[in-house]
């Protein structure tokens, strides 16, 4: 008896010891401290900024890099928030609402300027809470090229825009433009455009203190019933240039007191499959090889112009010709690099927050080459710079 314990006990100890190894040698070896840090500035090379502006909370204008679409940082915006970049890309600016309780209560509202490369608010100015709170989009606001000025729709339902005098940080005055939306800045002067429901355009002229100097009607743009116009608009050689549902350019010329048309063409005449543009932020011109970039869908149908692309169609805008049709992954809102020679393609599917990218071949008529993809939520209006 004494025999058969003293082996089990050495069989114990045995196993004891084998498990008290197991134990120790399982044990990671001690993690090195790491020392956490705050960059001071957002990694360098061009900019891709992406506009979520959420309904829910708190949104963003994340920073991506346009080489690989890394994370570079964001800007915390409000509620439905509009952006704006400046014209050196150094400086941005974003309008959004803070309720108080969210889904209740008082609201405020901001317009915000930002710092590109710190992130960090240098100006903040409140504005009457009525601004329009819609998708993200591109007549949203404006800010003048000289950076004292600041303009802002509102919807209440009634449409104005308020002025605000950056420099001091004050409103400077609410400019009515009943029935028309849009802020489409002149390019010389305090001035600005609206598109209006009866097809015309409101062209508004500011004194030097911000308030109402005169205002101006055209003659009809554009026809709201057969071919009305998307709110996108590139400027081409100082021109205002849309495209309707339909898939025709109206240039316009807002240097006059009222807005004129100086050129219409369709880009989609003879082509087969009823192809027309869809989404929000439909145009992307590439100024140094005059190429405009327009997202497609087959098969429109009235109600079909906030549809995703299937393809991106490379269009020449002096030979008036469409040069390349890319297949493309589903897209609401595109942007594109002013690249010469080696232009990049970024679009976004507003309705799922995937931000794709794309590089553009010159040389084989601007053929799109999808490359990677990035998921962000609520993920929708894009600028490049």
């Amino acid at each position: 008896m004494t025999k058969h314990w003293f082996g089990a006990s050495l069989v114990a100890l045995s196993l004891s010891a084998s498990w008290a190894n197991a134990q120790e040698a399982a044990i990671p070896a001690p993690i090195e401290p790491e020392e956490l840090i705050t960059e001071t500035e957002i990694a360098p090379g061009p900019n891709v900024f992406v506009v979520s502006p959420s309904w829910i909370g708190a949104g963003a204008i994340s920073i991506l890099s346009a080489e690989d679409l890394s994370y570079k940082g964001n800007f915390a915006t409000g509620m439905t928030s509009q952006f704006f970049l400046g014209p050196d890309a150094a400086v941005g600016y974003t309008a959004s609402a803070f309720p108080e309780r969210i889904t209740y209560g008082p609201v405020k509202a901001y317009l915000q300027q930002f710092d590109v490369k710190t992130l960090e608010t240098t100006q903040e100015v409140e504005i009457p809470p009525q601004f329009a709170q819609t998708m993200a989009q591109q007549p949203g606001m404006a800010i003048s090229a000289d950076g004292k000025w600041g303009l802002v729709h509102n919807a209440t339902p009634a449409t104005s825009v308020t002025v605000v005098n950056m420099k001091t940080g004050e409103v400077a005055s609410e400019i009515p433009n009943p029935g028309c939306w849009g802020i489409y800045l002149a390019e010389k002067g305090l001035k600005f455009s609206s598109l209006c429901g009866d097809g015309s355009m409101l062209t508004v002229e500011l004194n030097s203190k911000g308030k109402l100097k005169s205002q101006a009607y055209s003659d009809p743009i554009f026809n709201v019933d057969t071919d009305p116009l998307f709110v996108h608009s590139q400027r081409i050689d100082g021109d205002l240039v849309f495209s309707t549902f339909g898939g025709t350019f109206v240039t316009v010329s807002d240097k006059g007191k009222k807005a004129t048309v100086v050129d219409r063409w369709s880009y989609t005449d003879g082509i087969e499959g009823n192809w027309a543009p869809g989404g929000y932020e439909v145009l992307a011109y590439n100024k140094p090889n005059g190429i405009m970039f327009v997202p497609m869908h087959p098969d429109a149908t009235d109600g079909s112009h906030k549809d995703g692309a299937a393809e991106v169609w490379a269009i020449d805008m002096k030979e008036k010709k469409v040069l390349y049709r890319s297949h493309v992954e589903y897209m609401t809102h595109i942007a594109v690099t002013d690249d010469a020679e080696a232009p990049l393609l970024f679009g976004v599917d507003g309705h799922g927050g995937s931000i794709y990218r794309y590089e553009i071949d010159p040389t084989a008529k601007f053929a799109a080459k999808y490359t990677n993809t990035l998921q962000i939520q609520d993920a929708g209006y894009l600028v490049v710079k």
